[in-house]
């Protein structure tokens, strides 16, 4: 019963629209635009010096650097799908 009554009061509370800023929106939004690029290009060279770390290290035989760049080349292949969805998943969540 009581859980009836506190979704219907939930319910109610309103759902304003966004608005953007009066002063600097689009600044704000270059400003994101380009940490989203820089971004983009940590997780295109994370994988690639992970790639070159990686070869190096069984190149000379060395395991550790080996299993380094392989980390380093799965950290930047889980980032770029969390990249990749997250515009989505921020969308979903703020739109409703």
């Amino acid at each position: 019963m009581s859980a009836h009554i506190v979704i219907d009061w939930l319910g109610q509370i309103p759902n304003p629209t966004p608005v953007p800023p009066p002063v600097g929106a689009d600044k704000i939004l270059g400003l994101l635009n380009n940490v989203k690029w820089g971004a983009a290009v940590a997780l295109i060279l994370g994988f690639f010096v992970g790639m070159i770390v990686w070869v190096g290290g069984r190149w000379v035989d060395h395991h550790r650097a080996g299993k380094v760049g392989v980390v380093m080349m799965l950290c930047a292949v889980a980032g770029a799908i969390l990249y990749g969805i997250g515009w989505s998943l921020i969308n979903s969540f703020a739109g409703g």
